[in-house]
């Protein structure tokens, strides 16, 4: 069992130590994501804030089966940062790493054989389906937006990218 997976369960005994040590590692990269999202210093750094509460709260909810704790902890950020730009009614952007500001640059990932491999079941999903997966995890888009964006009917927008999440965990699997 990895370093993070033991303070995922450390927290969940109400280890204090643990929530640190989780922030220390990921927190720059949970600030990554919400910055990348919502293009705005304070509500990223709330975000972040925000993550790092809930994560402590649903720290029951982490299962070492259904993924890492930075899966877990991006996806609660994310998800977070989303609710921020639905609130203002705002999408986000992309963002060119020269407009980020320099105290705030995102370090390099630290598990580039990750990246690597994640790309990888992406690039071996239909052209079609990887439009679907980039617009709503990379663009943030609902799957009301994607259908809008791609001229779709919704349930086929759900379905479709329901089937590439499986065939990409399907490969991951494999990996």
């Amino acid at each position: 069992m990895d370093e993070e997976t033991l303070l995922m369960l450390r927290l969940r005994r109400g280890d204090g130590e643990a929530l640190a040590e989780l922030h220390r590692r990921v927190g720059r990269h949970v600030y990554a994501v919400a910055y990348h999202l919502l293009h705005h210093r304070e509500e990223a750094e709330e975000v972040v804030q925000d993550t790092f509460t809930r994560v402590v709260r649903g720290a029951d909810s982490y299962h070492p089966e259904l993924g890492s704790p930075r899966a877990f902890i991006y996806t609660i950020a994310r998800n977070a940062a989303l609710s921020r730009l639905r609130a203002r009614s705002a999408r986000p952007v992309m963002v060119d790493p020269e407009e980020l500001p320099p105290d705030h640059l995102p370090a390099p990932a630290p598990d580039l054989e990750t990246r690597v491999i994640v790309q990888s079941a992406v690039q071996h999903l239909t052209i079609r389906d990887q439009a679907l997966i980039l617009d709503a995890f990379f663009d943030g888009l609902s799957h009301p937006e994607i259908a809008a964006k791609r001229q779709l009917p919704l349930g086929t927008v759900k379905s479709r990218l329901r089937r590439a999440l499986l065939a990409m965990r399907e490969r991951l699997e494999d990996s």
